[in-house]
């Protein structure tokens, strides 16, 4: 088996840039051979949208099948490869069955699938695209052989708003090697808010969060990354140094930044919905409700027993459970694609 590696492009405020380090570094580990299809940039940075850009990322995945369609071309995916994407929604994917079917080839196509129009805040869904692309969806799903989901949660989601068989879905998590990042440094009186500033976040709750405890609590302060991080090292370096996490979302499938924000140190504090009630269960931070959320974090700040137990919690949390899963994710795919 070689596996053509299809990754997204990379951008370092995502996850992506680091994506395209680990994931060959995971292949090389388990002696198989690979081909990255890097794909062709108008821009390194992102101008129109705010989690991709909405006309770099067409460009970079019409770059990365005409790359394709070279090596095919040129006999180098051949039966029983395994052409894999970091991110499965991606317009054009059905070129690979028509070649599939056309030249009676035996590769699969398989990939990680992080959100579309059956979640109805996901970005898609709130510009409308639900009316055509859940057509497009329901057919990539006739051919596509594996989907990875980082949970539960998104594989039930899926299961329920659209046409696939069950078996087709597996549940591994997302890598994150937070040895990668987190830091011994000195704490400090923190509130952090790790997301991108979209309405499925709602960072306005934040806002209202930190208006309502400023005065009573002026030692601490209330951050939101994007406002104050220029790259991915200060961003850890903040991470590092809070003491609270904190989410309000409306839309999660895994939740990468809570997940680092945990490594660092961080106690998590998040709403008991989307895959937040998997992936921090049965911890004293896994909060009824967004009211529920800003009460918790009062507390922390008012009673340091709370805190101290939020926090060891989120020690036990982080080496017993995220870590090993995080670490894990990669070789749990290897497993089906071989």
């Amino acid at each position: 088996m070689k596996i053509i590696n299809v990754p997204i492009e990379s951008l370092e405020e995502r996850y992506s840039l680091q994506w395209n380090y680990w994931f060959p570094m995971e292949f090389m580990k388990h002696n198989i051979d690979f081909i990255t299809v890097g794909g062709s940039r108008l821009q390194s940075n992102i101008s129109v949208g705010s989690f991709l850009d909405v006309i770099d990322t067409n460009y970079y995945k019409a770059s990365q099948l005409e790359e394709l369609c070279v090596l095919f071309h040129k006999g180098e995916i051949k039966d029983g490869d395994v052409i894999f994407f970091h991110d499965l929604w991606f317009p054009g994917i059905e070129m690979l069955q028509y070649i599939r079917q056309g030249l009676h080839l035996n590769f699969k196509i398989m990939g990680i699938l992080h959100a579309g129009t059956w979640d109805e805040n996901d970005f898609l869904s709130r510009k409308g695209m639900t009316c055509w692309a859940e057509f497009i969806e329901n057919g990539w799903f006739r051919f596509i052989d594996k989907i990875f989901v980082a949970t539960e949660y998104h594989r039930r989601l899926l299961l329920s708003k659209r046409i696939l068989n069950a078996n087709q879905v597996v549940v591994t998590g997302l890598p994150i090697y937070p040895n990668e990042f987190v830091k011994d440094v000195k704490k400090e009186n923190i509130v952090v808010f790790p997301h991108r500033l979209d309405p499925e976040k709602q960072p306005q709750l934040f806002d209202r969060l930190a208006v309502m405890l400023r005065f009573d609590y002026p030692n601490w302060k209330f951050v939101k990354t994007k406002e104050v991080c220029k790259n991915k090292k200060e961003y850890y370096d903040l991470l590092n140094r809070a003491k609270i996490a904190v989410s309000f979302a409306k839309q999660e499938t895994f939740g990468i930044a809570m997940l680092e924000s945990l490594f660092c140190g961080c106690i998590p504090v998040v709403p008991d919905r989307l895959s937040y009630s998997e992936l921090f269960a049965n911890n004293i931070f896994l909060r009824h409700d967004d009211a529920d959320v800003i009460s918790f974090v009062e507390k922390l700040l008012s009673n340091s027993d709370t805190f101290y137990i939020a926090s060891e919690q989120a020690k036990v949390h982080a080496r017993d459970f995220a870590k090993p899963y995080c670490e894990s994710a990669i070789s749990k795919m290897l497993e089906v694609m071989k």
